[in-house]
């Protein structure tokens, strides 16, 4: 008994000691996949995923989805690219796309690959089909920080960059950002993410989309490029961690200092009952790349809001959104009293020519509407708007706190705000639109 008893141990010892080096090994090439966010496909059908993964090694990154969690039936293979811009560390994006998706389904998936494992099963409604009663819903806000972000949940604070899944937990859920994952088609935002994607060697970054995983995740989380994202370092930052955005932009690429990757300085996509273009207001600035410049975005976009015009009869609505203001009358002098003018003068006649009726950005930390305005004229009112409507939405929270209201209230400006928050945007049909500023 004693010499079966030793032997007994000896094996078990042995196991144990082979066990707990596999699981060393494992652990040291396994890390955590992370910052999962979605953004809508070219198509209905398709959604597309973004994750990150820190260290070097990985397998071909892959994408499992299905119609139950217990069952992700379906698979595709992503693809990776290397980020090498921030000083001392190398990390990967990853993108990958859901297909055959049907209207009105929940779908559950997964992503990851076979080195580090998979992340969490998330769950996703896609193309919800709407109708007056129950409108397309659009959450749509700009300038929101890691920090600071005050209209993501009320946990958020001034003094923590962290505002994760877990940190909104210990707050009510039932108002802010949060609250309106389940119901929101798709959250909008019009620029400047983090303060700053590239901060503390981009670390800042990675924290930002680690907090708005909980809505990106969940839903699309469309955008277009801001001031916050002008150099090169955070150019490459923007370009590399929104690479999954259906651009249709040509030049196709845009060229930064991580190298050539999918052009996102605008974009066009339609969702439901509108045709939404994603501009980079940037340009009046001198960002480029010398390839994508003003004058290739001038003849991209005029040719797509012809073809969007040409589609009215489908798709009623054309709504832009950029990131500095055409229109606004905060403090920020070199904001609206010049910025703004060149914008304006360049951007103001296109609009007008082709009926786009919505314009919307943030820049300015507050919240103001015009009425329909044309050359700083308007007649006030809303109903068979002759001009397009210039919303500003740039008080989501970031360190930078508000821009203040001390100037008078000019005769186009409907409303403004000085209180952090968002905005909802239902579009009921193919003539009535509700819009919501809600404080947070």
């Amino acid at each position: 008994k004693a010499t079966v008893s030793v032997l007994y141990w000896g094996i078990t010892l042995n196991m144990l000691k082979s066990v707990i080096i596999a699981l060393l090994a494992s652990s040291a090439a396994c890390v955590p996949i992370e910052q999962v966010h979605l953004a809508l496909g070219k198509s209905p059908g398709v959604l597309a995923v973004e994750w990150v993964v820190q260290g070097k090694a990985f397998g071909a990154p892959e994408v499992w989805w299905g119609k139950s969690e217990h069952n992700l039936d379906k698979t595709a293979v992503g693809d990776a690219r290397e980020f090498s811009v921030d000083p001392g560390r190398v990390w990967y994006t990853f993108t990958g796309e859901m297909t055959g998706l049907e209207a009105d389904r929940v779908y559950f998936y997964k992503v990851g690959d076979t080195v580090n494992g998979f992340s969490s099963v998330f769950n996703v409604t896609n193309k919800r089909t709407r109708s007056p009663v129950d409108p397309y819903r659009y959450m749509i806000m700009g300038d929101m920080g890691t920090r600071c972000a005050f209209s993501l949940c009320q946990a958020c604070s001034q003094s923590s960059n962290v505002c994760d899944v877990t940190t909104c937990a210990t707050n009510r859920t039932d108002v802010g950002l949060i609250s309106e994952t389940a119901n929101a088609d798709f959250f909008l935002h019009v620029g400047d993410f983090a303060y700053d994607l590239s901060s503390n060697n981009g670390t800042l970054g990675d924290q930002f989309f680690k907090n708005i995983e909980q809505l990106a995740a969940y839903a699309p989380y469309m955008v277009n490029h801001g001031n916050h994202e002008d150099n090169e370092e955070n150019i490459a930052h923007f370009m590399e961690r929104f690479r999954l955005m259906p651009s249709n932009a040509y030049p196709t690429e845009y060229h930064t200092k991580n190298g050539a990757t999918t052009n996102s300085m605008y974009f066009s996509y339609d969702h439901g009952l509108v045709h939404f273009i994603s501009m980079s207001t940037e340009f009046w600035v001198g960002v480029t790349d010398l390839r994508t410049t003003l004058a290739t975005f001038e003849e991209w976009v005029r040719a797509d809001l012809k073809k969007a015009n040409e589609n009215r009869a489908n798709v009623p609505w054309i709504v832009m959104s950029g990131h500095r203001s055409i229109y606004c009358s905060c403090d920020v002098e070199s904001d609206c009293d010049l910025g703004a003018v060149w914008i304006r003068e360049f951007m103001e006649p296109i609009l007008f020519e082709y009926g786009v009726d919505l314009f919307i950005n943030g820049h300015e930390h507050d919240y103001e509407r015009t009425w329909p305005t044309y050359k700083r004229k308007s007649d006030q009112s809303n109903v068979n708007p002759k001009a397009t409507i210039y919303i500003v939405t740039g008080a989501a929270g970031s360190r930078e706190m508000h821009d203040p209201f001390t100037k008078e209230q000019p005769s186009w400006s409907a409303f403004r705000s000085n209180s952090f928050g968002y905005s909802r945007m239902y579009v009921h049909n193919a003539t009535h639109i509700h819009w919501q500023q809600v404080q947070t």
